[in-house]
């Protein structure tokens, strides 16, 4: 066993208190006293796997796993790093307490820091001396400010693999505080079924994206391009604001795929995807229309706006240096059509064919450039 880690089997402690040289009573109180223990512990699996089950999003089951495990093991900071599989390492997806919002950027490697050693052994541990523990990364005490005691670390597991890890921090009590095998119980019982529940909101989030994203770009597909508009709309019409649409078409497309290939044609594909999703906002929606035509969601956005926007995104298109990423040079650029909410029309149907056609009248003129429908 290492200096500075507990055994998470142990049970040694709770035999000594029930040895025979106690009295009958002692014996009696311990035992009541276990089997209240016990009977919590059944009554918080219970609320877990009923509460945690209803979310369907990941990120309200994080949620729920920080707000429930402040309440079950006391301590100065509570932090839920996730694997991220294809960089082998640990990155804060959440965190509660002094210093937490320093966090965001650490990022660990497997078997660094004791969460790096949890992630990569599968096993928990508790570290009663953090500062001398040859498990503890003190850098991350320097980035944040923070000075660390002691630790509780349990990882999150789903199917026997680690997914991520749950630390505590600094036991509250006093000085001499130390985190029990009790607290290491409580917490492996409380994430048994919380990290099943988050696998599958995690599933169910993804099935849900598939079926309303473009496999090839990953941007949004006309399904949902059509409901969210229909939202916006909806939205728009309600506060009063307006609503742009943008439809575009790439301009030489045609060339780069009978000249390079297909597979050239679909990196290129992405590569506009990333500069379409790049120069908008976070609250705008990028959608792949079909073939080379994309269509784009501006809400809270007049004609002026639009047509900025739209402007911006034709000359990052065209000067994009695609050679860099391709292996062969290709020239690209793009015609945009742009209709306005309420102006121009006002429903989803009407909008995009209003754009679709100023975009068609740039595309049979110059190309290369901005038009508003009539």
């Amino acid at each position: 066993m290492t200096k500075g880690t507990k055994n998470s089997g142990s049970a040694n402690s709770n035999r000594r208190r029930c040895s025979p040289s106690g009295s009958a009573a002692d014996r009696a109180s311990v035992l009541a006293e276990e089997l209240h223990r016990k009977s919590e512990q059944l009554r918080l699996l219970s609320e877990v796997v009923r509460t945690a089950n209803s979310y369907l999003e990941p990120d309200a089951v994080i949620t729920f796993i920080m707000e429930r495990i402040q309440h079950l093991v006391e301590g100065q900071a509570w932090s839920l790093l996730l694997l991220d599989e294809e960089q082998k390492s640990l990155y804060f997806k959440s965190a509660l307490g002094a210093k937490s919002d320093k966090l965001n950027e650490i990022r660990l490697k497997l078997g660094e820091g004791v969460a790096g050693k949890v992630a990569q052994t599968g096993q928990p541990m508790i570290v009663d001396d953090a500062q001398n523990s040859p498990y503890f990364n003190a850098d991350v005490d320097k980035m944040t400010d923070f000075k660390t005691t002691n630790i509780l670390a349990v990882p999150l597991k789903t199917r026997g693999k680690v997914t991520g890890v749950l630390e505590i921090l600094n036991k509250r009590g006093g000085e001499k505080a130390r985190f029990q095998e009790q607290d290491l119980e409580t917490v492996m019982l409380f994430l048994e079924p919380a990290a099943i529940a988050l696998e599958n909101a995690t599933l169910f989030q993804k099935t849900t994206e598939l079926t309303l994203m473009d496999d090839l770009t990953h941007l949004f597909n006309t399904r949902y391009l059509y409901q969210s508009l229909k939202n916006e709309i909806s939205r728009a019409r309600r506060y009063g604001y307006p609503l742009a649409v943008l439809f575009l078409d790439l301009d030489g497309f045609k060339a780069v795929n009978d000249t390079n290939g297909h597979l050239i044609g679909s990196t290129t594909l992405k590569i506009v995807a990333k500069i379409l999703t790049a120069g908008v906002r976070s609250i705008d929606i990028v959608a792949r229309y079909g073939g080379d035509e994309f269509t784009l969601l501006l809400p809270n956005t007049d004609k002026e706006g639009a047509l900025i926007v739209a402007e911006r995104l034709r000359k990052s298109i065209e000067d994009h240096a695609y050679e860099k990423e391709l292996g062969v040079k290709i020239k690209l650029s793009a015609s945009f059509g742009v209709s306005i909410f309420p102006h121009h029309a006002q429903d989803p149907e009407s909008l995009i064919q209003k754009a679709d056609q100023a975009m068609y009248k740039v595309k049979e003129s110059t190309k290369n450039a901005v038009a508003l429908s009539d």
